[in-house]
């Protein structure tokens, strides 16, 4: 049965970053796979604070990776030899944070060293393309990152304030979705990244379904 909807993968997506982003931040030296804010902030925090430029390499992995993986998307989904395949990127998303979860769970890397940045590498270049292919396909109101937009829109249309909001549960179920990936992303990481990655490869092949086949704005002709 076809799905009606894409959002309940979107809502899967943000779960997955949540989980994603807590083994790289917790167990796979303190950088982000998909939060770019995040890494550009510590790594300017590093350097002011005195620690020297020792320190880029670490945050450089993800920047660059992530930029790679957005760039190839971008020019996929543009392409017109794509045609009516523009959730195919979400496959390979799959695919990618499959491979860094078994990498992962063969090396049990720890925060330092090659096998960590490789990995991290890896998870970047996917969140890359899944922030790309989710701009494509967006759900309004529905975010997979920047929470602090999702919790501005909620607050500043609040009723109490004369707003109307009336998508407000999509944005608190955003809200709520990535708090609680997070948390429990944090909590398998005291097992192993390797756990909380294969958290998310769970949520991955849970979501493909509503992904390759749900409704989407952008199956609609634009005017």
């Amino acid at each position: 049965m076809r799905p009606q909807t894409i959002t309940p993968g979107i809502y899967m997506l943000t779960a997955a970053c949540g989980l994603i982003d807590a083994a790289t931040f917790l167990a796979l030296g303190g950088v982000f796979a998909e939060i770019m804010t995040g890494n550009i902030m510590f790594l300017a925090f590093d350097i002011g604070q005195g620690g020297g430029w020792g320190v880029l390499p670490r945050f450089l992995v993800p920047l660059v990776t992530f930029s790679l993986g957005a760039v190839v998307c971008g020019f996929l989904l543009v392409s017109p030899r794509l045609g009516t395949r523009r959730r195919h990127p979400f496959v390979v998303i799959a695919a990618l944070v499959a491979i860094a979860t078994l990498l992962a769970l063969l090396w049990n890397p720890g925060s330092e060293g090659n096998e960590a940045m490789i990995i991290v590498g890896i998870l970047s270049f996917a969140m890359g393309m899944q922030n790309a292919v989710v701009l494509y396909h967006a759900v309004p109101d529905v975010a997979t990152n920047v929470m602090t937009l999702t919790l501005v829109r909620l607050l500043s249309n609040w009723s109490v304030v004369g707003g109307t909001n009336q998508r407000w549960r999509y944005r608190a179920a955003s809200l709520s979705v990535f708090f609680v990936a997070a948390l429990v992303g944090a909590a398998l990481v005291r097992v192993s990244a390797g756990a909380a990655l294969t958290a998310a490869v769970v949520v991955y092949l849970i979501a493909l379904p509503f992904l390759l086949r749900g409704r989407s704005l952008a199956d609609k002709p634009v005017a």
